[in-house]
């Protein structure tokens, strides 16, 4: 498996591969996944992150699209990387973010075996894009088959590149998120609303806080939780009120907490600007809160999950709000038992099945393998 995006920073793809990892090794399978060294400020994550991880070199972090990419190059990168295909000796590769450069064009350019590209983003048209087209052509013509975890994602690449996308939605671990509320963020007549994932643009968290600004006013007994890092955090704070500075508690970077973290809280702030799919909302339905959303890019092709979100009629910070007071307002139990089902039927147990699948179909039989040998490093 062939990732930039592994921890120790957090996100969507992380939990892909980390979990997609566990699932192949209960199956006998011998999994590696190659990744880079970020430098990030703390360490948060899982006891296992490190398991099967091989660091092919130190990556380096650019800013683009209201986020933030990742990418390991260099000499040293490439060596270590047709070093690590040299002593894997992989059947095949699960390449994670094809179109990235970095270790994914190590990936496409080196290995000969068969590759599995899967998609995970959602994003605008942009004119850059078609100026790369011909590169993300080539990327596509490499695949033995191609993963995208919506309608959403598939169609975003589409645009510039045609394939054959196989849908095959994000899974779950739903036993992990059953947790008990926690007094670490519990107030005595007070409930949560609860905002988790990495404070930049794309994820939209100052619309978080100004929706909370608005309904504060009129509702006294909730609390606003940022639970995430990231370079917004500084100007976030400073857009909080200073009357409503004991409301609104900014967390930092949360793992192993987020279970009892969303125990804890009512409702799940979703105000990211685009979707690719949002783990983050299997998680919250099988923590059992309702969540709530803006009509963002993507979102109507985000999976099937998305019929049980409540949105926003448009992605104004008004709107946003007046969602939120709504979905307070209401009896919730309706909506969080359907959320709970939803989430049951993406579990692990049953998403991963479909991606081995995949894998065995295209993996060159055992008497060709001397063909699936990398190729010397560029």
């Amino acid at each position: 498996m062939v990732a930039e995006s592994y921890f120790p920073t957090l996100g969507g793809i992380q939990e892909h591969v980390r979990n997609m990892r566990n699932l192949l090794c209960r199956q006998g399978i011998e999994v590696s996944i190659l990744t880079g060294s970020p430098v990030v400020p703390s360490v948060c994550g899982p006891e296992d992150a490190e398991r099967g991880v091989i660091r092919i070199g130190r990556t380096h972090t650019f800013r683009t699209g209201g986020t933030f990419t990742q990418a390991t190059i260099g000499p040293a990168a490439a060596w270590n990387f047709h070093r690590a295909l040299r002593r894997g000796q992989f059947d095949v590769l699960n390449i994670h973010g094809p179109c990235d450069f970095g270790l994914a064009f190590f990936a496409l350019a080196m290995f000969r075996g068969p590759k599995v590209l899967t998609l995970h983003s959602c994003f605008p048209d942009a004119s850059w894009r078609h100026g790369v087209a011909p590169y993300y052509r080539w990327v596509f013509r490499r695949a033995a088959a191609v993963i995208a975890v919506s309608e959403a994602t598939a169609q975003s690449m589409w645009r510039y590149a045609e394939f054959n996308p196989i849908i095959i939605p994000n899974g779950i671990d739903v036993p992990y998120w059953s947790a008990r509320p926690s007094p670490r963020y519990l107030r005595p007549g007070m409930r949560n609303l609860v905002y988790l994932g990495r404070l930049e643009e794309r994820n939209g968290p100052d619309l978080a806080v100004d929706a909370f600004t608005k309904i504060a006013a009129t509702v006294p007994d909730v609390r606003l939780l940022m639970a995430g890092d990231g370079p917004m955090r500084a100007s976030l704070q400073a857009k909080v009120p200073p009357h409503l500075q004991p409301r609104v508690e900014f967390l930092g970077p949360v793992y192993d907490e987020r279970p009892e973290l969303l125990a804890s809280s009512s409702v799940f702030l979703l105000p990211a600007r685009a979707v690719g799919f949002s783990i983050m909302v299997l998680e919250a339905f099988a923590a059992g809160l309702p969540v709530v959303a803006l009509p963002a890019l993507g979102t109507d092709r985000a999976g099937e999950h998305w019929s049980n979100v409540v949105l926003a009629k448009d992605a104004s910070v008004e709107a946003f709000a007046r969602a939120v007071l709504e979905t307070l307002q209401r009896e919730p139990s309706a909506r969080i038992a359907r959320g709970k089902a939803i989430a049951e039927s993406f579990d692990w147990t049953k998403v991963g099945g479909k991606i081995l699948d995949v894998f065995e179909r295209v993996v060159v039989p055992r008497a060709d393998l001397v063909r699936a040998r990398p190729e010397a490093a560029a």
